[in-house]
């Protein structure tokens, strides 16, 4: 594991990745930019049920998307599931945001694996032109899926749980968001993408590896038995 910019750079299963500090994997020969757990439209779906939350967040989450796509030029975007956090309205703001969004990428390719969150939403526009996956998708030497579950035909990357790192001290503590690879079990978990999401505290394996995001980009804070260094840092 290396440093890369703000990044990190790592090989897996003989893959390099680079784990990105706005809680991005970027899988550089593909070409393919990876996130989990968007929640596109969370905001919207508080405020129906009657809990004043403040709107925004679907615009601002598509914002550093775009700004993630604008730096690494991929031509796949992967979604590991919960693009969506349920049922859109017609008439709420995410759904301009979105279309804009899509208009501005149009030679983007958008997959994304049916999160449990997905399963509510139906009818999108076909303007928007996600390809959907349900169950995993099968990309040597991976296997991309929304929860983390071991798959005998390679490694898992998924998201689901929202893993943050508890660090704590005598008088301060911090809660961050990382990327968990765990050894064992050959599963990767992403962090969760969108800004209006929780967060489940992980406890890692002495053999596992972790990155932590922070403020001045991602950290790693353990580097696990199977990812070895990888010296080249890549645009």
């Amino acid at each position: 594991m290396s440093d890369c910019g703000a990044g990190a750079a790592i090989e897996m299963a003989g893959e390099a990745l680079i784990a990105l500090p706005d809680r991005a994997l970027l899988w550089p020969r593909t070409r393919t930019l990876i996130v989990a757990d968007v929640h596109l439209g969370k905001g919207a779906a508080f405020r129906r049920a009657g809990v004043p939350v403040p709107s925004g967040a679907t615009a601002a989450d598509l914002d550093r998307l775009a700004v993630l796509i604008a730096a690494q030029a991929p031509t796949r975007l992967l979604v590991l599931g919960d693009l969506f956090h349920a049922r859109l309205s017609q008439d709420e703001p995410a759904m301009a945001a979105i279309d804009a969004f899509r208009s501005q990428h149009a030679a983007l390719e958008i997959t994304a694996i049916r999160g449990n969150h997905d399963r509510h939403v139906e009818r999108l526009p076909a303007a928007w032109q996600i390809e959907w996956v349900t169950g995993s998708l099968h990309q040597p030497p991976f296997v991309f899926a929304h929860e983390p579950d071991a798959d005998p035909r390679g490694l898992v990357l998924a998201g689901h749980i929202h893993p943050v790192l508890l660090l704590k001290t005598r008088r301060d503590s911090a809660r961050l968001p990382v990327f968990w690879f765990r050894h064992a079990q050959r599963i990767g978990v992403l962090p969760s993408f969108g800004s209006f999401t929780g967060g489940y505290p992980v406890q890692p394996a002495a053999a596992d590896a972790v990155i932590a995001v922070t403020p001045d980009g991602v950290v790693p804070i353990q580097s696990g038995k199977p990812f070895e260094p990888f010296p080249p840092c890549m645009s």
